[in-house]
Order: structure tokens, then C-alpha cells, then sequence
């Protein structure tokens, strides 16, 4: 068994997958859409509302503030939770206009904490879906510490791994050098990983197999 850091664990994925375009998206708003979507649901389901989205609003947040809660319901239903969902659109969607005036390009300017801090603070976000915004949709460089992060890590030698914030803080002081692009690639192999083996059932099927994360303090 060979003992590896989190960044040769980046390494050796990067070798074997390919992560480039790995989060579809048009636009940085239809992004930050799809992370909402994408909650409890596949991306089939997440594909058909965004394109009925697409056709009633452009993706644009003022034209979902403009729509009424029933309307923008049956628009994303096969995402299903459509009204627990519908509202956090609106809750984004308002968050950007009080506070950009909707201009993405300003809000990529600001201090990361900072906006991580007030996304936080938007009924219907929680962390994970904040960072994959952060990332994703306003440029800044986060590990998320979804699900399959959490089984991959686990497959690698790390138990009792920490709730999301403490887990997140490690991780991020483990990681040597990375970039906005590092982040994206790192979150989209880990999870294109756990897409095509069933962790931990079939972790032994995989390319990483005989590796132990030397795990971080």
C-alpha cells in the first residue's frame, strides 16, 4: 500500500480521468441555477428543468423574481422539492439583485469569505451548495466536501472524517498551490469517481486501490 498527499491523490486522478467541462452550463447563471437543482435529484431531471427554465426566463434572475411562485413551481417540478426549490431561486436571485444590482462580474470581485459569508446566510443554501456556487459560479477556488468525497476519503484510510466546516478547513490547508481551475478539477473527478464505482463496494475496482491517504492534521 502506497501512502500518497491529498495533492499526488490530484495528480493521480487527473492522469486517469479527464475533468475538463465536467459541470455543464451556458452561462455562470445557469450554474448556480443547477446547484439548486440538483439537490436529491439526478441530472436527467435537473436537464429537463433547465431547459423549461431557459424558455421562461433566460436564465436571468430578474425574470425569476417576476414569476409567481406557482409558475416558477411547475417550471423546475421535475427536479422535484419544486417548492422548497422555486423559493431558493427567488431567495438567490434576490440576494444578487439588493446586493450586485444581478452583475456577476462585481460580485466575482469580492472577498471570498465575505461571500461566502452571506451565502451562507440565504434560506434554502448550506454549505455544500454555497461553495459549488462560489466555485462554479463566482470564481473563487473552494473544496466541497460532498458525499462522495466523504466515501472516497473514508476508502483511502480516513475515518471519522469531520463535520463539513472543520473537514473543509483541513483539506483546504492540505491542498499545496491550488487554483480556481485545481478546485473545479479536483471536485469534478472525485465526483465523476464516485459516478462510476460504487463506493465502497466496488473501491477495489478502482485505479486507486492500492494507495492510503496520509492523513491530514
Amino acid at each position: 500500500m502506497k501512502e500518497i498527499t491529498l495533492n499526488q491523490l490530484y495528480d493521480i486522478m487527473y492522469y486517469h480521468l479527464d475533468p475538463n467541462g465536467w459541470w455543464p452550463g451556458r452561462s455562470d447563471w445557469e450554474v448556480i441555477w443547477s446547484t439548486v437543482l440538483i439537490q436529491n435529484t439526478n441530472w436527467k431531471n435537473v436537464d429537463k428543468a433547465l431547459k423549461i427554465l431557459y424558455k421562461a426566463t433566460n436564465f436571468l434572475p430578474a425574470n425569476i423574481l417576476k414569476m409567481s411562485d406557482e409558475e416558477l413551481q411547475q417550471t423546475i417540478a421535475s427536479a422535484g422539492s419544486y417548492t422548497r426549490k422555486a423559493q431558493t431561486l427567488k431567495n438567490i436571485a434576490q440576494y444578487f439583485k439588493d446586493n450586485f444590482n444581478y452583475d456577476l462580474e462585481v460580485a466575482q470581485e469580492q472577498n471570498k469569505k465575505k461571500l461566502r459569508k452571506e451565502i451562507l446566510t440565504i434560506k434554502g443554501i448550506g454549505p455544500e451548495t454555497a461553495d459549488v456556487i462560489l466555485m462554479y459560479g463566482l470564481r473563487k477556488g473552494e473544496f466541497v466536501v460532498d458525499q462522495y468525497s466523504r466515501r472516497l476519503f473514508t476508502c483511502l484510510g480516513w475515518q471519522d472524517i469531520p463535520p463539513y466546516e472543520k473537514a473543509k478547513k483541513i483539506i483546504e490547508e492540505n491542498l499545496t498551490d491550488f487554483t480556481l481551475r485545481n478546485y473545479q478539477n479536483f471536485h469534478a473527478m472525485i465526483d465523476m469517481l464516485g459516478q462510476k464505482y460504487k463506493l465502497p463496494e466496488q473501491f477495489n475496482e478502482s485505479f486507486l486501490k492500492n494507495y492510503q491517504l496520509v492523513i491530514p492534521n
